[in-house]
């Protein structure tokens, strides 16, 4: 996508579109030459969020793509904010401009020009000047930082383990709107090095990712610091907390030096471990350190805060402190945390054990995509052969997909009883006639009890099962499928046209592909209910 350019020659249109077709990721500034201006914010082609001279939303981009004259320019690494305004997707907003009538064009305001008041006043003078002469002062109240007030902290306070701050990628991301399984392969695809950080009122969780690959997970949800979980547990709970949409997600990026003196921060046993401050010459144990060559770190906890000293090598790859979270190449500030005599200095080495990265498509792969479970099909009509046990595939029906399992454990239970046992004559005797040859010729009889078919279905139990099937497919991004199968005419050509509605709709994250699959899948769905 273009990063700046003239609107004369690239349309807002155009540019959307651009932005839709790329996947492109991060903030869109278009001017109109009278003062007029209006950001849009894109997530992997997603526009999310717009806002400009008083208007928000819908509103901002259709008021927008009435603009012929400007500049525009894009910046990939702006920061995103937490707010979610825009509801329509690009081809709406395009057919609302189409449609809806032309602004006129702002007219510059005549600043007043102040007039000329004799040295001397009477009070009657003075007076009228006071009352009119405050709208003139007043001054409107600069806009908070947008999306502060979304970001929550866990309530027992704590942080997995201290972060430093790095490369701003995506900041306070609401969870309600993220597709995790869509990111966490963005960040594979990118080669990405950093750490992913989720924040909820209950928890903190931190994912390391090192050239693509996710080294660790941590997860710290509990009232004491004993219930930190890692790995695979750890990573389960990340993802439920996303898939619910709690919280918000940053997005850092690091360098390799640091992702890895923080990974061997998480797994690494402790070399020297529960030394005080006051017996401990920190320059010497650094020197000591550095002579041989030690890649891992050094943390000191105090009740000032913790710091923590990343070594490669027997270098010194980066500092910070909880308190200052700044990457910085000395070590004081990490190191006047030791003027607490009760400090706690614990130095680790790196593990020689290569540990294999966590497989991230054990937890999310299922997300990705996955179909929903088939129902179970109407059990087909056994050949003659098949004697008395054919009611037993009739009068229970079965709760798995594969409904011939679901009677196996029926016939030994009664080995010795004849097959005519098993028979619920008095249920079936109106259409089911075993001794009678000539029934044998007429294939409707077996199936039609079980599956009534046309005005009989229980069109809102239909529904119901086809938003779990969207619930199950696309999660917490499930709404606005469900809204258009709750909406729809209770009869089969009302439903058949709301789910070929659903490969249209515009969800962050989420490929017209996957919504086409889902349509497909509930069109099979349907047609087995028939």
């Amino acid at each position: 996508m273009q990063s700046h350019g003239s609107l004369a020659e690239t349309t807002l249109r155009s540019l959307l579109e651009s932005a839709q077709g790329e996947r492109s990721t991060g903030t869109l500034i278009v001017r109109n030459g009278n003062g007029q201006s209006t950001s849009l914010y894109f997530l992997f082609g997603h526009l999310f969020h717009a806002q400009g001279d008083g208007r928000s939303g819908d509103d901002a981009v259709v008021s927008a793509l009435h603009w012929t004259k400007g500049d525009f320019e894009f910046d990939a690494k702006g920061k995103l904010p937490a707010d979610e305004t825009v509801k329509s997707g690009i081809s709406e907003l395009v057919q609302a401009a189409d449609t809806a009538p032309k602004a006129a064009p702002a007219e510059p305001k005549a600043e007043p020009q102040p007039e000329r008041v004799e040295q001397h006043e009477g009070p009657d003078a003075r007076s009228e000047r006071k009352d009119h002469a405050e709208p003139e002062r007043k001054v409107e109240a600069p806009q908070p930082r947008r999306g502060v007030k979304h970001r929550p902290q866990p309530k027992h306070g704590r942080e997995p383990i201290p972060v430093p701050a790095g490369q701003i990628l995506y900041d306070s991301l609401k969870t309600s709107f993220v597709d995790f399984p869509r990111l966490l392969t963005t960040l594979e695809r990118e080669q990405y090095t950093g750490y992913v950080r989720l924040l909820t009122d209950d928890a903190a969780g931190l994912i390391l990712f090192r050239e693509g690959m996710a080294l660790e997970c941590l997860y710290d949800g509990g009232a004491d610091a004993a219930n930190l979980v890692l790995g695979k547990q750890a990573l389960q709970q990340f993802n439920d907390d996303v898939t619910a949409g709690h919280g918000v997600l940053d997005v850092v990026g690091l360098s390799s030096e640091l992702i890895d003196g923080l990974y061997e921060l998480t797994v690494s046993r402790p070399m020297y471990t529960e030394l005080y401050a006051a017996w401990v010459d920190m320059k010497a144990l650094l020197n000591f350190l550095s002579d041989r060559k030690l890649s891992g770190s050094v943390m000191v906890r105090s009740a000032g805060g913790t710091g923590v000293i990343i070594l490669a090598g027997g270098e010194m790859a980066g500092a910070y402190t909880s308190e200052s979270r700044e990457i910085s190449d000395k070590p004081d500030r990490a190191l006047a945390l030791c003027d607490d005599p009760n400090a706690m200095i614990e130095v680790k080495s790196a593990d020689t054990t290569k540990h294999p990265p966590l497989d991230v498509d054990e937890i999310v792969g299922g997300q990705r995509g996955r179909p929903a479970p088939q129902p179970a099909a109407p059990a087909p009509s056994p050949p003659p052969g098949a004697g008395g046990y054919t009611p037993v595939h009739v009068s229970a029906p079965a709760s798995e997909p594969v409904a011939a399992t679901a009677t196996l454990p029926v016939m030994p239970a009664t080995p010795n009883e004849p097959p005519t046992a098993q028979i619920p004559t008095g249920q079936f005797s109106n259409y089911q006639q075993p001794t009678a040859p000539t029934q044998q010729a007429v294939p409707v009889a077996p199936t039609t009890p079980p599956r009534p078919a046309g005005p009989q279905l229980d069109w809102g139990a239909v529904v119901a099962e086809l938003q779990a099937m969207a619930e199950d497919s696309l999660g917490n991004r499930a709404r606005k499928v469900k809204d258009i199968l709750g909406a729809a005419e209770p009869s089969l050509g009302g439903i058949e046209a709301a789910i070929d509605q659903i490969p249209s709709i515009s969800l962050l994250f989420v490929d017209s592909s996957r919504l086409e699959q889902l349509a497909q899948e509930m069109r099979a769905r349907l047609k087995s209910h028939l």
